[in-house]
């Protein structure tokens, strides 16, 4: 091996280096009937009907216990802990994975055999009547989870509709000549939040960080035709992730808390009418930034996102056409 192979191969051992550290276990899994799984298909056209990133940036929650009367007379405040957790994180950022992370989807894509069409051959479909079609859908809450902003790649042709995207593309699948449909719905979570009241005598609110690439509703969704009775696919693949994806190395992992201790009137006052009892109702909220450095977040993200997709290209190109 001479000078620069072996500078080029250690390189590239110290990337895969990198990226292990980078990334934790990677669990892929499948969903829907197996029974979608057997037909083999000649025609290797692929229409991405969707293919849209879901950020967390921000979680709130709150934990409340209620006051009231006590054993022997005494008295309980009620206990009230609000906790918003937000991200550190640019928009740019979020464009710019999603805009690199759909650039590569399509060229593993291409790698794999597959011609991806064009967003506007569905144009005069009758699946798509009624919608509206834009190359540069805007950054948008996200209708599927709180606290997160839905993101689609720039340049890039979609139709969308007020009323929601029709997953059923069965339809459309078939007005394109058995062309695989496909969707992506990718949800990066930052943090997760809870509130309890069973800890003591008040509320609280524990928010635990750790960016993932979350298993539930990640999903790389492809059919394939439609059968004339039914309206049932001929072939359908479901890409999952049988546990959320760890992106490590980005953001501190740490739990912050808001506890609010009740107040608690044991003793009373003594009165000339006997003894009062009174407690104080009690809320407070807190906020919490956690910071990043956008460009490993940039990294560890677009990792998470092409290993989970290249994975379950492969698998559907095994499935369907091997």
């Amino acid at each position: 091996m001479n000078t620069k192979t072996f500078i080029i191969a250690a390189l590239f051992i110290g990337i895969l280096k990198v990226d292990a550290q980078i990334l934790g276990e990677f669990k892929p899994g499948k969903a829907g009937p197996k029974s979608l799984e057997r037909p083999k298909f000649d025609n290797k056209n692929v229409y991405i009907a969707d293919f849209a990133v879901h950020y967390q940036v921000y979680s709130e929650e709150s934990a409340a216990k209620k006051g009231g009367q006590g054993i022997f007379g005494a008295v309980m405040g009620s206990a009230k802990a609000s906790l918003a957790v937000g991200l550190d994180i640019s928009q740019q950022t979020l464009q710019n994975i999603t805009n690199e992370a759909y650039e590569k989807f399509v060229l593993e894509l291409k790698d794999n055999g597959f011609t991806v069409l064009d967003g506007e051959q569905a144009n005069n479909t009758e699946f798509y009547k009624g919608h509206k079609y834009s190359t540069n859908l805007s950054m948008t809450p996200s209708s599927t989870m709180e606290g997160a902003v839905t993101v689609h790649p720039q340049n890039v042709g979609f139709f969308y509709s007020e009323k929601g995207l029709n997953a059923n593309t069965t339809k459309l699948s078939k007005e394109l000549n058995d062309a695989a449909v496909v969707r992506i719905d990718l949800y990066i979570v930052f943090v997760e939040t809870k509130g309890s009241n069973k800890s003591g005598i008040g509320a609280n609110v524990v928010a635990k960080t750790n960016l993932v690439l979350s298993d539930n509703n990640t999903i790389a969704h492809f059919i394939v035709g439609r059968n004339k009775i039914g309206g049932s696919p001929l072939g359908e693949y479901q890409g999952v992730l049988k546990k959320e994806l760890d992106i490590d190395g980005v953001i501190k992992e740490e739990k912050i808390t808001n506890y609010v201790a009740s107040d608690y009137d044991n003793w009373g006052t003594s009165t000339a009418f006997g003894t009062v009892y009174s407690a104080n109702n009690k809320s407070v909220s807190k906020a919490a930034i956690v910071p990043t450095d956008e460009e490993k977040y940039q990294q560890g993200v677009e990792l998470a996102i092409y290993t989970f997709l290249s994975h379950h290209i492969r698998e559907f190109k095994a499935k369907f056409f091997e």
